[in-house]
């Protein structure tokens, strides 16, 4: 399946964006002089955050510029899950066991099971039942999910599952 969005993105960023700073004289040169430039400086900032981060010896100006630069150059990071709908009712396994009428030794036994499968051994669950039964748990009834709108790197639409 062929997306369309990247293109649509780019041409928004790229040109929409450079025709509405433009004079409107000569405009493809000073579109691409604008995008080139732009993109110029993004390049010349990450390769000094990158000598930053391997401890080159750079010059406090630079230093300075790049801690006031840096939040505008990088890309805008998602925000992780939103969880929302927590029921009240429910705040260890015992009580995960009621709310959803399910035996609390068939739970036990699926979590030692998945523990001993998947997780590392330092980070396993215990194995007896008695304190697998007071662990916290937390019971959602929707979860929503932000994800980036289309053509736009910083509006999002929440997705609710």
């Amino acid at each position: 399946m062929y997306s369309t969005e990247i293109g649509g993105l780019a041409h928004k960023e790229q040109i929409k964006d450079g025709w509405r700073r433009s004079n409107k004289n000569d405009v493809e040169r000073q579109i691409l002089h604008s995008y080139g430039r732009q993109h110029a400086i993004r390049m010349r900032l990450l390769n000094l955050n990158s000598l930053r981060r391997r401890g080159a010896n750079l010059s406090d100006d630079v230093l300075g510029y790049l801690d006031k630069t840096t939040s505008t150059v990088s890309t805008p990071t998602p925000r992780g899950r939103i969880l929302k709908g927590g029921r009240d009712d429910v705040s260890d396994v015992l009580d995960f066991c009621k709310v959803l009428g399910i035996s609390l030794d068939r739970i036990c036994l699926e979590l030692i099971r998945f523990s001993r499968h998947n997780l590392p051994p330092e980070r396993r669950l215990p194995a007896e039942p008695a304190i697998l039964q007071l662990l916290p748990v937390e019971l959602l009834t929707k979860l929503e999910i932000p994800v980036l709108a289309f053509q736009e790197t910083d509006v999002y639409d929440i997705h609710r599952a």
